[in-house]
């Protein structure tokens, strides 16, 4: 009994080994980047969200004609990319808005977006004016999702045929 364990723990390690280095060797797939954004003014908040394929990135300006996908709210009212023709984002090579200068540029009749600056263009004084907070949301890599599923598969395939064997036995 101990030896049939041992064997279909060594079929499985081997079929997972086999699976990520094939999974190694197919090309990533460019992934669905999602930025979360808001303002840090309590009294009139402004909340949005932006995406784009990681491929458009690589340029480091990502424009709606490749894909860039905006929604924002401010006031109580909803403004998305068809608000401004000549939106983009200005990232580093992979994505990412992790420096001073990067991020949504993004201009209605209420405000402008400007990287960490959010301007209300009604406010002359600039008391309204707010700072701009990205967050990343996560994607995991469609390669790697599916090398998960196969080894949780794979990993439970031993205990169903053990399982239909007790049930074979018991019934003879």
């Amino acid at each position: 009994m101990t030896n049939s364990i041992f064997k279909k723990l060594a079929t499985v390690t081997a079929v997972t080994t086999l699976i990520f280095s094939v999974a190694e060797n197919i090309p990533a797939q460019a992934a669905i980047l999602t930025y979360n954004f808001s303002g840090s003014n309590a009294q009139n908040p402004f909340t949005g969200t932006f995406s784009f394929d990681s491929d458009a990135a690589l340029d480091q300006e990502v424009t709606l004609a490749e894909g860039l996908i905006i929604s924002a709210n401010y006031s109580g009212k909803s403004y998305t990319q068809a608000d401004d023709s000549l939106a983009k984002v200005l990232t580093n090579l992979l994505g990412g808005i992790d420096q001073q200068g990067l991020g949504l540029q993004f201009e209605t009749n209420a405000f402008t977006v400007n990287a960490e600056n959010f301007i209300v263009l009604s406010d002359a004084t600039g008391t309204s004016d707010q700072t701009v907070a990205y967050t990343v949301v996560s994607v995991p890599e469609p390669n790697s999702i599916l090398a998960l599923a196969s080894v949780f598969g794979l990993f439970l395939l031993p205990f169903k045929k053990m399982r239909l064997s007790n049930s074979l036995r018991t019934k003879l």
